[in-house]
C-alpha cells in the first residue's frame, strides 16, 4: 500500500510528504510511515481521507495489497459492466445482528426474535454481496486488535467463509471464551495473534476451538434499527 500512496500522490500533484501532511492536518512523520509501510492496517476512515486527497477510490489504493481482494474486485467490475449483477438474492436476505465481543453469535435471530434476544444490540444494513444468511456483526469492546479495531467499532464476519492462514477471526473456544485475533493453522493446533503488542501470541489445539469465524467486513460505529 506505501507504493500506491506514494504514487497516487505524485499523481495528486503532491510532490512532498509535507504537502499531504499538510492537506490532512497529521505530522509528516505519519505519511512517511504510511509509504514505507510501517503501518500493518490502515482504518477505514484514513483510507477515505486518502482518496479524498489524491481524488482517486479507495480501491485505487488497494489494488495489489491483497490478490483475492482484485479478484473479487475485478469481478464485481466485471458484472457491473455487463449489467449482470442481480440483487435479488441479497434483498431477501435479512440485516445482520449485532452482538458485544465475548457474546454468543446470533446464527439462526432473526429481526422478529430481538425483543426476546438479550445478546442482540441493533442491526446493519447487509453489503450487496455478502451472501452468507448467517453473517452477523460484533461490536468490538477490548483494545487486543488495536490499531485495526478500536472499541466500539463493528466486525462484520460470515460462518460459511473458509479460514485462510493470516485471517482475522472471531473464535471460539471450547472454555466458552470468545476472542478476535489473528489465526494461523500451525501443524494441529492454531497461532492466535493480536495486533496489540501487549497482548502474547497463544498456541491453542484445535480441538480446544469450537468456531472460527473470518471478518470479512468492518465498520466504525453500530447503525441500530429506530
Amino acid at each position: 500500500m506505501g507504493k500506491n500512496i506514494k504514487r497516487l500522490r505524485l499523481k495528486a500533484g503532491l510532490q512532498t510528504q509535507k504537502g499531504l501532511a499538510e492537506s490532512l492536518g497529521i505530522p509528516q512523520p505519519q505519511v512517511s510511515d504510511w509509504e514505507n509501510d510501517r503501518y500493518s492496517v490502515l482504518e477505514v476512515s484514513t483510507l477515505i481521507k486518502l482518496a479524498k486527497a489524491f481524488r482517486c477510490s479507495v480501491d485505487q489504493l488497494l489494488m495489489g495489497v491483497d490478490p483475492d481482494y482484485d479478484r473479487v474486485r475485478e469481478a464485481r467490475l466485471a458484472d457491473a459492466a455487463a449489467g449482470t449483477r442481480d440483487d435479488s438474492r441479497n434483498r431477501r436476505l435479512p440485516d445482520i445482528p449485532v452482538v458485544p465481543e465475548g457474546d454468543p453469535d446470533p446464527v439462526g435471530v432473526t429481526a422478529d426474535d430481538q425483543a426476546h434476544d438479550e445478546h442482540v444490540l441493533g442491526w446493519l444494513p447487509r453489503p450487496w454481496d455478502l451472501l452468507d444468511p448467517n453473517a452477523y456483526g460484533i461490536r468490538i469492546g477490548t483494545d487486543s486488535m488495536r490499531p485495526a479495531y478500536r472499541p466500539n467499532m463493528i466486525a462484520i464476519l460470515s460462518p460459511s467463509c473458509e479460514l485462510r492462514d493470516g485471517d482475522e477471526a472471531y473464535v471460539e473456544l471450547a472454555s466458552g471464551e470468545r476472542i478476535v485475533r489473528v489465526v494461523r493453522p500451525v501443524r494441529g493446533r492454531y497461532l492466535m495473534q493480536a495486533y496489540n503488542p501487549t497482548c502474547k501470541p497463544r498456541f491453542v489445539r484445535r480441538k480446544e476451538v469450537k468456531a472460527l469465524h473470518v471478518i470479512v467486513y468492518s465498520r466504525r460505529h453500530l447503525q441500530t434499527d429506530a
